[in-house]
């Protein structure tokens, strides 16, 4: 590995990442707002599995890949949150 972790794959990996954050974001407001409810075990398990993906970055030294997973991370996390207040609030 380069000193720092700045490899191309790095790059690659941040950029697909920061795409599927990007991408959920007009899901997200509709979430926030009680439009939609997202299952709840398909965003759980992808913020978990992203936390681990974003952990294994950070052992890695793939700043770039670490920083795009926390951020799908959060974003799938609030998606989870929302859901959840949602799915409460029609109950």
């Amino acid at each position: 590995m380069v000193p720092g972790g700045y490899m191309w794959q790095d790059y690659v990996i941040a950029t697909v990442s920061l795409l599927f954050g990007f991408i959920l974001l007009p899901q997200l407001i509709d979430t926030m707002r009680g439009k939609t409810i997202l299952n709840l075990y398909t965003a759980s398990l992808t913020t978990i599995g992203l936390f681990i993906l974003a952990g294994t970055f950070f052992t890695m030294r793939y700043w770039s890949s670490f920083i795009a997973d926390v951020f799908s991370g959060v974003i799938w996390f609030l998606l989870f949150l929302f859901s959840a207040i949602n799915k409460r609030k029609t109950k």
